[in-house]
């Protein structure tokens, strides 16, 4: 779940609200030159607040009334991240920075001190993760749309460079913002009880606000702040009536535990 990308819009109109969006992301790899292949990566419907995301092997997540569902089609099952889960979670955290403290008390000074700088200081290595959206003050087109180029820096570094589409230019964009806006209030209030969590959300949030688009294109960034050669584009934006069956858990499927050992 790295990127939201999302906006504070103004209000809702009568229209706007009865039709969703089906957006189509695709991964195209120009390294050699040429294009690679084009990829199918993502499949999105949103509408009303609610949000179907489907990967390429065909795994749907589902955001809806503050709640991620990940389902599971190969044994006909779900988990749902909510706050019960994020309370195990915290506790997990929380449980490993404590370790993590005496682990660090029982080191020689000097490499401690190592330790601490490698863990930003902190004994127990909980960062604040920050989120930056940098104009670059240029534009380029892609499939035929004018787009503004963004960099985004995460924790201090170049990650990605975003070519954004305006919202205004786009139809049924409202949906996005209510969609992503529960979820990272949602989040952030499920966060509270884990701090090396908290303020995840929000400042993807507020970042991708700062924008004030779509990113019909993402480059990420590799070592040294060059940009890589794979692209995630987007091909297909359409408003459309989305089914209310696609926001649904299949019938039959039984809800399991989220695992939240290891990272």
């Amino acid at each position: 779940m790295k990127r939201f990308f999302l906006v504070v819009l103004g209000a809702l109109g009568a229209q706007a609200a009865n039709a969703g969006v089906y957006v189509e992301m695709v991964d195209v790899d120009r390294g050699s030159g040429t294009i690679d292949g084009e990829k199918l990566a993502q499949k999105m419907y949103v509408q009303n607040g609610l949000g179907r995301f489907v990967d390429a092997e065909g795994r749907a997540t589902l955001i809806k009334n503050g709640t991620m569902y990940i389902i599971n089609d190969a044994d006909k099952s779900y988990v749902a991240f909510d706050k019960a889960t994020m309370e195990q979670l915290a506790k997990k955290i929380n449980a490993a920075m404590e370790k993590a403290k005496e682990q660090l008390a029982k080191l020689p000074p000097e490499q401690r001190a190592q330790v601490e700088q490698m863990m930003s200081g902190t004994a127990g290595g909980a960062t604040k993760h920050t989120v930056e959206a940098l104009d670059t003050g240029k534009s380029e087109k892609v499939d035929g749309r004018n787009c503004r180029l963004w960099d985004i820096k995460r924790n201090g570094e170049l990650d990605d460079q975003l070519c954004v589409v305006p919202y205004s230019s786009l139809p049924g964009k409202e949906n996005f913002q209510a969609v992503f806006a529960n979820f990272a209030k949602a989040f952030e209030e499920m966060a509270k009880s884990a701090p090396a969590l908290a303020g995840m959300m929000t400042n993807e949030f507020d970042a991708m606000a700062k924008v004030n688009g779509f990113p019909v294109r993402t480059v990420g960034y590799e070592g040294g702040g060059k940009l890589g050669t794979e692209e995630h584009l987007m091909r297909v934006w359409r408003e459309e009536a989305i089914p209310t069956s696609m926001f649904e858990i299949p019938a039959g499927y039984k809800q399991t535990q989220m695992p939240t050992g290891g990272q």
